[in-house]
């Protein structure tokens, strides 16, 4: 990988990547995401991408493929996008952020029902590729909101799809979602830092910036990125409209 510029795919991979890779529900659910309908394989074509499956439904995905879940709280418009982030980061999946703790049946996590559960093998093997890694806040000892944000390399469809993932479904309704497209030989320092950037941006205006980087991953200065948000409060806490309002009563 150069500095600024994402894989290039070789002849033979793509090649490859143009073998039937994914269970036909998978097809439906990327190319609804893609917006590339026209590549569905005829089996695919009958399938509704955005049927929501319950957790205890007896839905195979290793046998039929990953298929749209519900979420937690019940908000399930973003079921597409959590389906198509679990189909790109299945090969890491055990390796995302995770919240753990003690209950009454000892230790759990977050990740643990999802991980435990069988994926489909493939005769692939897409690696996501880490992008960058932020601790959006601290809220107590040991308390830690991470985001942890990946780009993975979609095959058949030829695009890349970047996804973000989180230790809790508590923010998201899931703990993976799909935030953006890319295409082949997009670069880190515009067209990936675009996705990113406007991922933070969605509600900047209720928050101040994300507190610290983890991991900077492939992005040569995560705190110039968050330098383009326009946050609604600053590092402090002061809410940065109000502020404003007190400078240019001064100036009156």
């Amino acid at each position: 990988m150069s500095d600024n510029r994402l894989i290039e795919r070789t002849k033979n991979q793509r090649r490859l990547a143009k073998v039937e890779l994914f269970h036909p529900r998978e097809h439906a659910i990327l190319a609804k995401f893609f917006g590339l309908e026209d590549k569905l394989p005829e089996d695919a074509r009958a399938i509704d991408p955005e049927e929501v499956f319950p957790e205890d439904e007896n839905y195979n995905e290793a046998e039929q493929g990953i298929a749209c879940k519900k979420s937690h709280g019940g908000n399930d418009y973003r079921a597409l996008k959590n389906a198509v982030a679990r189909i790109a980061l299945a090969p890491i999946r055990t390796s995302l952020p995770t919240w753990g703790g003690f209950g009454k049946d000892g230790v759990f996590h977050s990740r643990q029902v999802e991980n435990s559960n069988p994926l489909p093998e493939r005769g692939y093997r897409s690696e996501p590729v880490h992008v960058l890694s932020i601790n959006w806040a601290t809220s107590g000892p040991g308390y830690s909101w991470p985001l942890k944000y990946y780009i993975s390399w979609i095959p058949y469809y030829e695009r890349y799809v970047v996804t973000v993932s989180y230790d809790s479904p508590e923010v998201e309704g899931y703990l993976d979602l799909a935030i953006g497209i890319l295409d082949e030989g997009a670069s880190v320092e515009d067209d990936l830092k675009d996705v990113i950037v406007s991922h933070w941006s969605y509600d900047a205006q209720y928050l101040q910036g994300w507190e610290s980087v983890i991991d900077q991953g492939i992005v040569k200065d995560p705190w110039s990125w968050r330098e383009e948000v326009s946050w609604g409060y600053n590092d402090e806490g002061e809410e940065i409209a109000f502020l404003e309002e007190e400078e240019d009563e001064e100036d009156e």
